[in-house]
């Protein structure tokens, strides 16, 4: 089986990674960029595997069930990778492998602050040892520029939803569900498939209509949506973290490390998740936007077209594409200590009074 078997589209970043494979021209940093989940994370964990193993394959499936000491992925502390994460990394890579031929290190590096950022900078400016960093990011835009500087950018772009939804019929999804999901998944493979096999994005799903809907209701009612979300997004976060620890219970209890290694991936899910509960709202609004302007066959969510429909004709002059721009704006808000309740309470408020102010039959 080839390293990337298996992973959709994005030819030329694999093409340029096998090459680094076969030829064993490694450099010391990589800048996976490109939108969430299309693969980035899969791909550095299978080249980071690759790399550390040398050639053996028993040795690299080790590395891909998480068992491996020199392949590390550091989850962010909360929204932010923490100085004293980075230190602990530096420290780390600093020193020879434990059992490989190289130590290999993912981390997300649009979560690292100016000061976290400065004390890897160091490293990447004069690497020691055989540590090799992979950092991924959304854009090049969101890293520190002394950062991008000192990394070779391999890009990554959003898989065609024709490839996801076919990827989906090979799974054994049924051809509408794949369609739905697909579209859901804006790109996203890892999106699309939590959203056709995760009952947790499901529920998420379902709730967020929910809450689309509620502008008219009482004060009560839009809190109790926002409570629904939050749990939502809490139980994405304890199915994370189980998973996280699922390689490690094999041969007992895991060590505190690793324990609070999987809380820290179950807050950075649950994080995501809320910022994904934001996305799915504008999504919904702009879907209505499109209905208005009189071209459904945009619309993302094909299950709902008519609830939307009906919704747009029963608030005629609405703008919509800015009552979805509220959720846009609600959700960079998240990179800042404000609560996700009071980030969801404000917008959906917001939502209310933008979608009320005119009436219907204006």
């Amino acid at each position: 089986m080839g390293t990337f078997d298996g992973i959709l589209s994005n030819g030329p970043a694999l093409r340029l990674l096998e090459s680094v494979l076969a030829s064993g021209g490694v450099a010391h940093a990589y800048l996976f960029y490109g939108p969430p989940e299309v693969g980035k994370r899969t791909v550095a964990r299978r080249f980071g595997a690759a790399l550390v193993s040398g050639g053996d394959e028993g040795v690299k499936d080790r590395a891909l069930r998480g068992l491996h000491p020199d392949l590390l992925e550091i989850e962010p502390d909360g929204r932010y990778t923490s100085i004293g994460q980075i230190r602990e990394v530096v420290r780390l890579g600093a020193n020879r492998p434990f059992e490989g031929v190289r130590q290999v290190f993912i981390l997300r590096a649009d979560t690292l602050n100016v000061q976290a950022a400065n004390a890897l900078l160091k490293t990447l400016e004069e690497p020691e040892g055989e540590a090799v960093f992979i950092l991924l990011a959304a854009s090049r835009e969101g890293v520190v520029p002394t950062v991008v500087s000192r990394a070779q950018g391999v890009r990554f772009d959003p898989v065609p939803q024709s490839d996801i939804a076919a990827f989906l019929l090979k799974r054994g999804h049924p051809k509408r569900e794949a369609r739905i999901a697909a579209a859901l998944g804006r790109g996203s493979v890892g999106l699309a498939l939590r959203y056709a096999e995760e009952d947790e994005f499901k529920k998420l799903r379902e709730t967020i209509f929910g809450a689309g809907f509620s502008f008219n209701g009482f004060l009560e009612e839009r809190y109790r949506a926002i409570e629904e979300i939050i749990a939502c997004a809490e139980d994405v976060g304890v199915a994370r973290e189980r998973a996280y620890l699922t390689p490690y219970s094999v041969d007992g209890e895991p060590d505190r490390r690793t324990r609070e290694a999987a809380k820290r991936a179950g807050r950075a899910a649950q994080n995501r998740t809320v910022a994904e509960a934001l996305e799915l709202l504008a999504l919904f609004y702009r879907d209505t936007a499109v209905v208005a302007a009189g071209a459904p066959e945009l619309v993302a969510n094909i299950d709902w077209v008519a609830e939307i429909e009906a919704l747009a004709a029963e608030r005629p002059g609405t703008d919509w594409a800015e009552v979805a721009r509220i959720f846009g704006e609600a959700k960079g808000k998240l990179t800042y200590n404000v609560s996700p309740e009071a980030i969801l309470e404000v917008a959906l408020s917001q939502t209310r009074q933008k979608i009320l102010e005119i009436s219907p039959g204006s």
